[in-house]
Order: structure tokens, then C-alpha cells, then sequence
């Protein structure tokens, strides 16, 4: 614990750790408060469907919005509801949440490092990490679900080295109820917290039980909390009633090298270190990766070293329980989804912590041999500049707000203006169907509902998942067949309203490049469309386009369902000639 006379260097620091927070979110307020058409790629699908809070007319019986909105965890929508009725909507509440997220995780970060290492800097260089950590990826700034992890887990590492278990259990239902992979792994630390580990020498047993009844009641009441916290999830609509076996998943396209979610065929160094099936290890900043010698550098024994207290078992507990989640998630693979989601998060934390404590010490080293050093020769100079030089890049190119934003956020900036606007105008219950990548953004921009989009072809769920094969197939075969008839009859199949088309649909060079077709379970279809733009017989579609345009850009047209409807085939216009 800090002295008295440490809590003023103890809150600057913590103003200063504030400030960092304080600057990455400007940067994303200035960033996506400048753009007119501007969302997070994974709110397109866990948030927009939110906006049902605001208007009950949007997505009505939109198989899409339904299944995302299944999906999300109960306390993530009342969260988004409350805002709602504070007049709020979902789309704007999701672009104001992560700087506060983040202004929350830097907090109890800070706290936690001085739990373990009682020196202001080492809170302050462990709050600067995380805040790198987090902002340079998507998950805080897409304010799903896993944007909530951080604050969350932050708050109950710190609270459970207080030993408060009112706030721990607490934050144990929060987790729950926001992301219920974490409240796993932080009931598989209390469960370590029961367990003992004996020196040889003087136990016949390494390991055994502790005679501490504090923290089985722990235990008790937190297995309680997280069965109550994991209770909606056992009920589960029909579009989640069952899902994709592992045995499946092996044979599906979608989940191989390729497909639309990669898990097998990957090869073994990136199955088990990277993509949803690996431990997914952050590779930037790679200056956390400095955390890994904390062992070694505390068995040094360096003076400053001693202020290490007994909490740094919390970071070895989080580690243990992250891992063993992760080799469970793979043995029972898919029941409790995928692997990388018990590490990859927690990895960060940890990291983050113990590189701020290994730095801390190598600092003070050096602040120490710097005031016991008379005179600086050449090297010495040398090795000072470079070390400065290091340091400085460190802190500042993560900062370049071109670099965070751009590189590591993905972010999807529309441009499309004038179909968005245009079919904002229609009708609330209009459905769009389209094979473009366009089709993703429809839903955010405009609010209206789509047929299918890559984005939504998610394979985990058979009873969705079909209908969404069934949907992209009648979608594939009327846009490429070459009799108008076919192409009116999907249009009243699904009540489409418009369709777009990209301006090179009809290439076979635009089918090959998109993935999601060609690497899925209807690639049989795929190809039958390929095979359809190389015969003599061109897209019906082609020749009526000019008449039924909507709204027309340089690479993408809108066409109306309605016109389509009304249009007379044309023989002597099939055949190319």
C-alpha cells in the first residue's frame, strides 16, 4: 500500500495517466464526429439493430436484426435501452461510450498496478499500455459487448486485491450479463484462490486446500452470482436453439482457410497463436511483450523490487484461468464459442501490468546509475540517446492518430451518399437485396432492411444460417440468370424493393474476388453463376438496368423491385451476338 506521503505523486500520476485517456479520446471524438456516414465495422452488426429502441417500425421481422439482437447479453441492451429512452439513440450512444470505457479502465488499471507494485510511475507507464492496447484495436471502439470487458475486468482485478467482495461480486454479474466468456475465467480465479501450493521441503504435498473459510464463501456466493448472470443464455430463441458441431465446422468452407470465419486449415503456428482459434497475442506495442521477464527480473532482487507485493499472484491466477478456459473452449469446441476469446483480452491486461512494473524498474536503474555516473563517455552518451530515442517512439507512435484510427480501428466510412439518403425516404419496411459489399452499410446509413450481406453470413447457428444459404442462393441464381421470369419470381419470393448492383457485377473476375461465395457452402451455386456470365446468354438483368434505375453513382445502381416487376421479356436481346 502507498504511504501518505506518496499520495500526491500517487494522484498526479493518475491525472497524467487520465490525460492519455483524455487524448485518445479526442482523437476518436474528432475522428468520427467529422464524418457524415461513419460506423464501426462489428456495430454494424451488434448495435444498429439497437435503433429498434427508438423507432419500433425499423427491421420489423428482419431475420438479420432478430438473430444479432438474440445474440446480445441482457445487461448490453437495457444499457442501450436506457439511453434510448433518455433520447439517445443506439448509433450515436455507441460512438459516445469509448472514451468513457476507456477513462474507467485507466482508473482501476492504475489502481491495480499499485496494489502490486506500490510506485506511482509503474501505475502510469501500466495505464499508458492498456490505453495503447485498447485503442489500437476495434473492440473498445465498436461499444459491443467486448468494449465493456475492460472497464469490467479492470475493476474486479482491483476490488479482489482489496479482498471487497461486495464490489467483486458485483462486478461478476455486470460481466455476466455484458460478456459472459470473462465471468467464466474470473470464477476459475476464485476457484485458484482455494488452492495452496507447499514448498516440498517441508510438505509431503505441493498442492493442497487453503483452511481459509473466507474464500470458499468467495466461492459459494460467486458460482451463485454466475449462474443467475448466465440464466438468459439457457434461454435461447429458436435461431439459437442449436448450433454447429466441431465435427461440422471442420467440413464447412466457412470455417476453413478462406472462409468467412476461419478456424481450421490455417496452418498449426497461426491455429494456435493467432485468429479466433489461437491465444491471439497483441503484436502492437510490441514493448508490452517486456512484461514476459518480470519472473526473472524479480529474482534478481533488485532493491526496488521489494515493493512487490503478494496481489502479483492475481496476475499469474488470471493467466492460469485464461489458459485453461482456452484448452477447454478447444476440448468442448463450440460450446463455449471460441478459444481466443478467454485470452486475448486478459493476455492484454496482463502484459500490460507487468511490462509497467519491469519498466518501472529498469527506469529507476537507470535513474540511479545516471546519478552515480560522473562523467559519460562516447558509448555511453550513445546508448542514452538511443535509449531516449526508443522511448519516445514507444509513447508517441501509437498516438499519431492516423496510425490508431486508421490502422488498427476499422472503421467504414460510407460513400454512397445519395443511395443511403435516397432510401432513408422510402418506406420503413423496404427490403434491399444485393450481393455488394454496399449492402453491409445499408442497414446503419439508411435504416432499412436487407436481404443478406457478407457481413451477416454468420455459420454458427444451422437454423439461421440456413436461411441466410437459401436467401444468398435465390439471390445468386436470379441475379445471374438469363430469363427475366426468374428474376420477378425472387422479387415477389422475398417482397424485395430495390436491388443493387455493383458496376462490375456481371465480370466473373467480381465473383471470384468475393470469398463469402466462393468459400461457402453454396459454392456449387457460385461457380453455376460464373459459368452463366461466360455462356452466350447474358443476366436478364443487364438490358433492363437503364429502365428501372433509382439512383445511379460511379460504381454502384439502385434498382426498383417495382419496375423489375413490370418488365417484359425480350428474346432477341438474349442472345449476345
Amino acid at each position: 500500500m502507498l504511504n501518505n506521503h506518496n499520495h500526491r505523486g500517487a494522484n498526479f500520476c493518475l491525472g497524467i495517466s487520465l490525460l492519455v485517456a483524455f487524448y485518445y479520446g479526442f482523437c476518436f471524438y474528432y475522428f468520427v464526429f467529422n464524418q457524415e456516414y461513419i460506423v464501426q465495422d462489428d456495430a454494424r452488426q451488434h448495435v444498429v439493430w439497437l435503433q429498434r429502441f427508438v423507432d419500433a417500425d425499423l427491421f420489423r421481422n428482419d431475420l438479420i436484426a432478430n438473430y444479432f439482437s438474440s445474440l446480445a447479453p441482457i445487461g448490453f441492451k437495457f444499457l442501450y435501452l436506457f439511453a434510448a429512452k433518455l433520447g439517445i439513440e443506439p448509433i450515436l450512444f455507441a460512438k459516445l461510450l469509448p472514451p468513457v470505457l476507456a477513462g474507467f479502465t485507466t482508473i482501476y488499471i492504475y489502481w491495480f498496478t499499485l496494489q502490486i507494485f506500490s510506485l506511482p510511475l509503474a501505475g502510469f507507464i501500466s495505464s499508458l499500455l492498456i490505453n495503447q492496447l485498447i485503442w489500437l484495436n476495434d473492440d473498445l471502439v465498436s461499444a459491443t459487448p467486448r468494449a465493456f470487458i475492460y472497464p469490467l475486468l479492470a475493476a474486479f482485478l482491483y476490488y479482489l486485491s482489496l479482498n471487497s467482495l461486495i464490489p467483486c461480486l458485483i462486478l461478476l454479474l455486470l460481466q455476466g450479463i455484458f460478456y459472459p466468456h470473462i465471468i467464466l475465467i474470473e470464477m476459475v480465479i476464485l476457484s485458484l484462490r482455494l488452492i495452496v501450493f507447499q514448498s516440498k521441503k517441508n510438505r509431503n504435498n505441493i498442492i493442497s486446500f487453503t483452511n481459509q473459510k473466507k474464500y470458499y464463501i468467495w466461492w459459494i456466493i460467486g458460482f451463485m452470482v454466475t449462474a443467475i448472470a448466465l440464466y438468459p443464455l439457457t434461454q435461447k430463441p429458436a435461431q439459437l436453439a442449436t448450433t454447429v458441431t466441431a465435427l461440422q465446422m471442420q467440413q464447412m468452407p466457412e470455417f476453413n482457410l478462406g472462409g468467412r470465419s476461419p478456424f481450421f486449415g490455417v496452418g498449426f503456428l497461426k491455429y494456435w497463436l493467432a485468429g479466433s482459434s489461437g491465444l491471439t497475442l497483441p503484436l502492437f506495442p510490441t514493448i508490452v511483450w517486456s512484461g514476459l521477464i518480470l519472473p526473472w527480473v524479480l529474482n534478481k532482487k533488485i532493491p526496488i523490487s521489494k515493493l512487490t507485493t503478494k496481489n502479483i499472484n492475481i496476475l499469474i491466477q488470471v493467466t492460469i484461468a485464461s489458459l485453461l478456459m482456452f484448452f477447454l473452449a478447444h476440448l468442448l469446441l463450440p460450446k463455449l464459442h471460441l478459444p481466443s476469446r478467454y485470452t486475448y483480452h486478459t493476455i492484454q491486461f496482463v502484459l500490460a501490468i507487468s511490462s509497467g512494473i519491469v519498466l518501472t524498474i529498469y527506469l529507476n536503474s537507470s535513474w540511479q546509475w545516471l546519478k552515480n555516473k560522473q562523467q559519460f563517455n562516447l558509448l555511453a552518451k550513445t546508448k542514452i540517446t538511443l535509449i531516449t530515442l526508443f522511448a519516445l517512439t514507444v509513447v508517441i507512435f501509437p498516438a499519431i492518430p492516423y496510425i490508431s484510427i486508421n490502422w488498427f480501428q476499422d472503421w467504414r466510412v460510407g460513400t454512397a451518399k445519395e443511395i443511403y439518403q435516397y432510401l432513408a425516404q422510402q418506406p420503413k419496411d423496404i427490403l434491399v437485396a444485393s450481393l455488394s459489399i454496399e449492402v453491409n452499410n445499408i442497414p446503419a446509413f439508411s435504416q432499412r432492411s436487407i436481404l443478406v450481406g457478407d457481413e451477416f453470413a454468420l455459420a454458427y447457428h444451422p437454423a439461421y444460417y440456413e436461411q441466410i444459404k437459401q436467401r444468398t442462393v435465390d439471390l445468386l441464381q436470379a441475379q445471374y440468370s438469363h430469363e427475366l421470369k426468374n428474376i420477378q419470381s425472387f422479387i415477389q419470393q422475398y417482397h424485395v424493393n430495390y436491388l443493387l448492383l455493383d458496376h462490375d457485377a456481371f465480370t466473373t473476375q467480381y465473383l471470384l474476388n468475393k470469398n463469402w461465395l466462393i468459400n461457402s457452402s453454396w459454392s456449387k451455386q457460385t461457380q453455376q453463376a460464373i459459368a452463366q456470365l461466360k455462356s452466350k446468354y447474358p443476366p436478364a438483368l443487364i438490358k433492363i438496368i437503364p429502365s428501372c434505375l433509382a439512383v445511379s453513382t460511379d460504381t454502384l445502381k439502385l434498382l426498383k423491385g417495382s419496375c423489375l416487376l413490370e418488365q417484359q421479356p425480350n428474346q432477341s436481346q438474349l442472345e449476345v451476338k
